[in-house]
């Protein structure tokens, strides 16, 4: 299989980064996204409804409380001033209940709300036949009206808009879940990502560093070595197929042609050891051939220097012998293959240097725009927390309604007491003139017939003649005694049942003012029912906005840490960066030819431009 080039390993790698870094943010935004519009769903919209819904409870706790106080008046001025009451109730009713329904958005929400509306106007025909009965003297029977009819209707009314809450706080608990759900989710992902793009990033760092550095170090050792004139190390890396194989490749060629040159200098050496008859009759052509081949050996000593000077921009362009002419062609071969795979070495580097620098500047915009995420969740963190502590002091005045709630039901159940007292002494008065009247009645019997005793004293006297005029005188005095008792007894009397009249009409009034204490005392009592649950309910609404900013806290600081690894990424495209810079130098070591000069430069700029 072959092997993959440096180039294309650290395409690959990088592009692998990249894709990781954009799947991150896309998943970033999304869930910031979605939280951003869960978060207006709840606080922008179901809040908002579930406070019109609340002001539609306590208006028309507003308006039965109206309705039961046109019920006590008894004045006209009391009972005008109430039937504002009523009117103004019932405005302000039906005035929420048309804004809430201007921002319906559900048929659910719709129809709850028509329930609404449908039983109040009920609850309203009602209260007009209660005026009805109450304008015309019919006080009991608009009393047991209040009772029997319109309290059930008004429980039924209170019935629909706690169905109505109910369905609002549905719906944002499913937001609340919703948000949850992708929070979580977002978590997962992120995880994966972050965990996927650390491995990937430490392969890629280790490839880096064991398959570029450690190769082209240990290179640059042996041709070192090679430079020095040891031609028996071999040259690392030679069987690989990419830039660093060619590389090597081509300073093996070196290394064989110095090794070719000491094998020509000691077939020399030997050629010279032979007997001197041969060396006679061959003087003339062994001079020249040496002197052809101290020209060949000056010449490839010459290009060897430079070459471990790092030029390999050069040629010999002299010609050799021809026996030595294959040298020198395999050596201009070998320093042009050198300065071709040198020159790709540098724009290889050139490549990693400017993709470092590219992916170094993704990162520093998206730990940029990370962080912007981050002060964004914070501010929306902050938000809630107000919201969480607007709640907890409505809860909290709920509260206090309640309490208040509770000791007008005492003050009312002992205001009943009282008046049931008062009817009891009332009664009592009312025995107790009774047995006067009675008392009376016996006094004014006993005058009549003391008046006619006396009358028949008076005829007996006159029957008597002068014998009996005083006993006449007597008789007609306690005649008289008589007629006044009896005349003191009648106005007495009178008196009597005019207070009796009186106490009988106070005990009525004292009856009918202990009803109605007691059906203030049960709306008190439900009033105190309804506070309990709204106080309930606004505990329940303060817990789940404290989930709520939990969850985005913790979604903060999923946040930050993913900015935090974005930095490190920074850090780590960095040191690539570096490393990369690094061998740009230990190959701007060696001095290019104007061609393959040329070409890298060309090679970079057009990556400039495309960048």
């Amino acid at each position: 299989m072959k092997r993959p080039s440096v180039k294309q390993a650290l395409i690959a790698v990088l592009s692998a980064i990249c894709a990781f870094l954009l799947v991150l943010s896309y998943n970033s935004l999304s869930t910031i996204t979605t939280l951003n519009d869960n978060t207006q769903q709840i606080g922008g919209f179901w809040m908002k409804r579930l406070v019109t819904a609340r002001d539609i409870k306590g208006n028309f706790s507003d308006l039965k409380l109206a309705n039961a106080h046109y019920l006590l008046e008894t004045s006209t001025e009391g009972r005008v001033a109430a039937a504002k009451m009523v009117a103004d109730a019932k405005t302000a009713v039906e005035g929420v209940i048309e804004e809430y329904l201007k921002g319906v958005r559900t048929e659910r929400g719709r129809e709850l709300v028509n329930q609404v509306n449908a039983e109040l106007r009920k609850y309203d025909e009602l209260g007009e036949q209660m005026v009805r009965l109450q304008d015309s003297g019919k006080a009991a029977e608009a009393a047991r009206l209040f009772r029997d009819s319109m309290e059930p209707q008004s429980e039924l009314v209170g019935q629909k808009i706690a169905d109505l809450v109910a369905f609002i706080l549905d719906q944002t608990e499913a937001y609340v879940s919703a948000s949850r759900e992708a929070a979580s989710h977002a978590f997962t992902v992120t995880a994966m990502i972050a965990i996927l793009a650390i491995l990937i990033a430490s392969t890629g760092t280790l490839f880096a560093v064991l398959g570029i550095a450690n190769p082209i170090r240990r290179i640059a050792s042996a041709m070192k070595l090679l430079s020095d004139g040891d031609l028996q190390s071999e040259i690392p890396y030679a069987g690989r197929a990419d830039e660093i194989g060619a590389m090597a490749a081509a300073v093996e060629v070196f290394r064989q042609n110095a090794i070719n040159v000491l094998r020509l200098e000691q077939e020399a050496s030997a050629s010279r050891s032979q007997t001197e008859a041969i060396r006679a009759a061959a003087q003339e052509r062994a001079e020249r051939e040496a002197q052809q081949l101290r020209f060949a050996t000056a010449t490839l000593g010459e290009g060897l220097r430079r070459l471990a000077g790092g030029d390999v921009s050069f040629q010999l362009a002299e010609p050799f012998a021809a026996e030595y002419e294959q040298l020198r062609e395999d050596f201009n071969v070998s320093l042009k293959q050198l300065g071709t795979a040198i020159g790709a070495v540098l724009q290889t580097v050139h490549s990693i240097d400017n993709g470092t620098r590219e992916i170094a500047s993704g990162a520093q915009d998206l730990s940029k725009r990370t962080e912007q995420q981050a002060a964004s969740l914070e501010e929306t963190a902050a938000a809630l927390d107000e919201i969480t502590a607007n709640v907890a002091t409505a809860s909290k005045r709920t509260d206090e309604a309640r309490n208040v709630a509770q000791e007008a039901n005492v003050s009312a159940e002992r205001s009943a007491a009282v008046v049931s007292q008062a009817e009891q002494a009332m009664r009592r008065i009312e025995d107790s003139s009774e047995q006067i009247s009675n008392i009376i009645g016996v006094i004014d019997e006993i005058a009549f017939q003391t008046n006619l005793l006396a009358l028949n004293a008076g005829v007996e006297a006159a029957r008597a003649g002068e014998a009996g005029k005083g006993f006449a005188v007597v008789a007609q005095e306690v005649r008289e005694l008589a007629q006044r008792a009896a005349t003191a007894a009648k106005e007495i009397k009178g008196l009597i049942e005019k207070s009796s009249f009186e106490v009988g009409t106070g005990v009525k009034l004292v009856l009918e003012t202990g009803q109605s204490l007691k059906s203030i005392g049960e709306h008190v009592a439900q009033i105190n029912q309804l506070m309990s649950a709204i106080a309930t309910s606004a505990r329940e609404q303060s817990t789940g906005l404290a989930e709520i900013n939990t969850a985005v806290n913790q979604m903060d600081q999923s946040t930050q840490q993913n900015a935090a690894m974005v930095e490190e990424s920074t850090a780590a495209a960095a040191s690539l960066s570096s490393e990369a810079s690094r061998l740009r130098d230990l190959v701007n070591q060696f001095s290019l030819s104007d061609a393959t000069d040329h070409f890298a430069e060309t090679t970079s700029d057009m990556r400039v431009r495309a960048a």
